[in-house]
């Protein structure tokens, strides 16, 4: 299961090495306890676009959380986290936190993945 989590951890994450620095954002932020619980969770959620109308992504890329099946067949929680911050004298980064958990019997249960990356706008 572990594996399958750090995959989908991946998968999450490579969807915003994909797309331009205005486009990493979130629609909006969940509101359940396991989502605002986490460490990665700010109430500053980087939610909303400057993103180009002609500039196009995945709909997962938006969503702050999402029950994907596995290729194992179980279904995993991804929940996504987006803060921005400007270093003082630098740019503006996008950090984002990617966090999978199991679900058990319908019920949102432990932590198995977790990943971050930070994003420069210079980048791209």
């Amino acid at each position: 299961m572990k594996g399958t989590a750090v995959t989908l951890a991946d998968k999450q994450m490579e969807t915003y090495r994909t797309v331009a620095y205005p486009c990493i954002y979130l629609t909006s932020a969940s509101g359940d306890s396991a989502y605002t619980g986490d460490s990665a969770y700010s109430a500053s959620q980087v939610t909303g676009s400057t993103c180009s109308p002609n500039e196009t992504h995945p709909t997962s890329a938006t969503t702050a959380s999402q029950t994907v099946a596995g290729p194992d067949h179980r279904s995993y929680r991804v929940d996504t986290y987006i803060v921005s911050t400007t270093p003082t004298g630098g740019r503006a980064l996008k950090t984002v936190t990617v966090v999978v958990r199991q679900i058990k019997a319908g019920v949102v249960a432990g932590v198995l993945a977790r990943q971050a990356s930070t994003f420069d706008q210079a980048q791209y």
